[in-house]
């Protein structure tokens, strides 16, 4: 979350405020913080980790971290849930703070490349109509495949991105709050810029502004370490469940505005009977899977 307008007073230096969601990090967390300050040397800063449900060393090490670098702060939730951490800054955390003209949100597990905060602000500058601005990969296995449907498309990924400030506080004032539970964030922020938070009216594209001098980086997960396979898998499964999500949630948006906005993700899992399979290529068994657990929850009860 930045203002390069908000410098203080006879300085030139911006002052860039930005938002780390971290839950069991302990292996990225120094990292990413690292790379915040190296990404605009001279620049000036407000750091605030989103730690959530981390049973790990995260929060440790970033109180570690915090004394030469007193600009940083922890904030400690309860809760593991990136959706509900999210919320806690934007209605909580953000107001605690005087009004920015940019905001910048990142992952725990990614690092920011040089000149990529400031370049995001220089997106927003020059793109009138945008909301949002988003960073894009600056490698991993599909890094070229993903910068051009990011570029292509508008789209936002959760690594990297700034949103305006007075659409931020327009979040706030119409108390719009992500589900918890919800596995593609970064996707319903997007859809939400693109409709600039109204789901009854027009979505348009050219409410993202992608930036390719913004890249990210981080560190992705190995086949021959076996550490990595559980943590591919969980993953895999949560990816598959997203498109189903999307299409309830997309659909009770589009029928009654923000209003339908569910509390818990699995608050829409009741129509998922009525969610047609998808076929996803190698990966069509987990959609399967993903979906009959859905299903399964919803008549159990658990998602009403």
């Amino acid at each position: 979350m930045s203002s390069t307008a908000q410098a203080p007073r006879g300085s030139d230096a911006p002052t860039y405020h930005v938002m780390v969601l971290a839950h069991n990090e302990e292996a990225h967390i120094q990292e990413c913080l690292d790379s915040i300050y190296e990404a605009e040397p001279g620049g000036k800063f407000r750091i605030f980790v989103m730690a959530n449900g981390c049973r790990d060393r995260t929060e440790q090490i970033v109180r570690e971290y915090a004394p030469a670098r007193p600009e940083v702060e922890l904030v400690s939730i309860t809760m593991p849930d990136k959706c509900n951490a999210w919320n806690v800054f934007v209605h909580e955390t953000a107001k605690k703070i005087p009004p920015l003209s940019i905001y910048y949100f990142m992952d725990g597990d990614a690092r920011v490349g040089r000149g990529a905060l400031s370049a995001l602000a220089q997106q927003l500058s020059a793109k009138v109509n945008a909301v949002a601005a988003a960073a894009v990969p600056g490698g991993g296995r599909s890094m070229r495949h993903d910068r051009q449907k990011m570029l292509s498309e508008g789209h936002l990924v959760a690594n990297l991105y700034a949103l305006r400030g007075d659409f931020l506080r327009r979040l706030q004032e119409l108390n719009v709050r992500l589900p918890l539970g919800l596995e593609g964030d970064d996707g319903l922020i997007g859809a939400l810029s693109k409709w600039n938070l109204n789901p009854l009216g027009d979505w348009r594209d050219d409410r993202i502004a992608v930036s390719e001098k913004a890249e990210f980086f981080f560190d992705s997960l190995s086949w021959t370490n076996p550490k990595d396979w559980r943590t591919y898998y969980k993953r895999l499964m949560r990816y598959a469940r997203r498109p189903y999500e999307f299409e309830l949630i997309g659909n009770e948006l589009r029928k009654r505005g923000l209003e339908g906005l569910p509390v818990k993700v699995t608050d829409v899992y009741h129509n998922s009977t009525s969610c047609r399979f998808r076929w996803n290529g190698l990966w069509s068994p987990l959609s399967w899977v993903a979906l009959k657990r859905m299903q399964r929850q919803a008549t159990a009860g658990k998602g009403s």
